[in-house]
């Protein structure tokens, strides 16, 4: 059955009952008797109550008496019309519309049933999210209202910061763009250089990474190579977190994906290993860091840069067996640190190597 065009026809008693049924259940608190009566008749097609009223009692003017396939066909329709003329979403129509039609929808249509559906698929690492070994795997989204595509993404379990490029009806769409009923989208992860719209990746100029408080094994690599890495033993909390990488254009890495889903992160990536050198390895190679690596330049410690220094301001600081053996040393110019070549460089020599490989 087609939407109707004309007035849809119901009994005054039935109106007044209804416009009791929308001043009580108003999702935004109290709403007047005579907006409700207006509203309701705008809903079923005419000028306002008063029109409603004049052509109940004109029989010569054609309307569409309201039965209950009529309502069903009608459906999805007048939950967006309620919407539109309340000012409210289309959870809060639906709602509204039940209360009008409990008898005609109960048994029909859930008020739990989603009004539309899309088709999602998601290519390459965006899987690793879904419990998927596939490189490309597709999901049927069903929703209600009109999601941003970034907001229906994440309700799949995909955080932002890991999302490359997305296409919508083969078009490159940004993560503001709503979602639409039939829409057929393509996700794929983070880099995508491909794309006339693209997301996110890595700041621009040489980067600072931010890692929270479980990622201290990989905040020592990432220093060992040269890297500006922010890491603190205490837990700072996801809040102050986010808002330290979002305002400082920080790269926020870890292991907790909710963290990944607040709304101010720009950069940051969900570390997949559990191992710091695999760990290490994995942002080398998603970063392409090969070429940026300035070995042995800051303190594992601390993250402060470190300097040559002279052998002899370094002797009452350090056991005699390693004064003699060593001749050249560097210091930490924040926590004071001092550092040689010892029996564990070659090890740690190897491992950076290996990274760059």
């Amino acid at each position: 059955m087609r939407t109707c065009v004309m007035p849809f026809y119901l009994s005054k008693k039935v109106f007044k009952q209804q416009t009791k049924t929308l001043v009580a259940h108003w999702p935004f608190g109290a709403i007047k008797t005579t907006h409700a009566r207006n509203l309701l008749g705008q809903f079923y097609g005419y000028k306002d109550d008063h029109d409603f009223q004049k052509t109940s009692i004109n029989h010569g003017i054609r309307t569409i008496p309201v039965t209950q396939e009529l309502v069903l066909a009608n459906y999805v329709n007048w939950v967006k019309k309620l919407a539109d003329l309340g000012s409210m979403n289309q959870i809060q129509a639906k709602k509204l519309l039940h209360q009008l039609w409990p008898g005609y929808l109960s048994n029909h249509i859930s008020l739990h049933e989603k009004l539309y559906q899309a088709t999602l698929r998601f290519h390459g690492n965006c899987n690793n999210f879904l419990n998927n070994n596939s490189e490309i795997s597709e999901l049927v989204y069903r929703f209600d209202d009109r999601p941003s595509i970034k907001d229906t993404i994440e309700a799949c379990g995909i955080p932002h910061p890991e999302i490359g490029a997305i296409t919508i009806n083969n078009q490159w769409v940004e993560f503001g763009h709503q979602l639409q009923n039939g829409d057929r989208v393509e996700v794929y992860p983070n880099p995508h250089k491909d794309a006339s719209i693209s997301m996110p990746y890595k700041p621009s100029g040489e980067l600072t990474f931010l890692l929270d408080v479980h990622l201290k094994g990989l905040a020592r690599y990432l220093r060992l190579a040269g890297f500006n890495c922010l890491h603190n033993d205490r837990d700072l909390g996801d809040e102050l977190l986010a808002e330290i990488s979002s305002n400082q254009d920080y790269l926020l890495l870890t292991r907790d994906i909710g963290l990944l889903k607040r709304g101010n992160i720009k950069y940051a990536r969900w570390i997949r290993n559990q191992l710091p050198q695999a760990q290490f390895k994995e942002i080398v190679d998603h970063y392409q860091l090969r070429d940026e690596f300035k070995p042995f330049t800051r303190c594992v410690k601390c993250n402060g840069t470190i300097h040559q220094i002279q052998k002899s301001s370094v002797r009452a600081m350090l056991p005699e067996d390693i004064f003699d053996r060593f001749t050249e040393f560097k210091q930490c110019s924040d926590c004071k640190q001092i550092y040689w070549k010892g029996s564990h460089f070659e090890k740690i020599q190897k491992i950076l190597d290996e990274a760059r490989q």
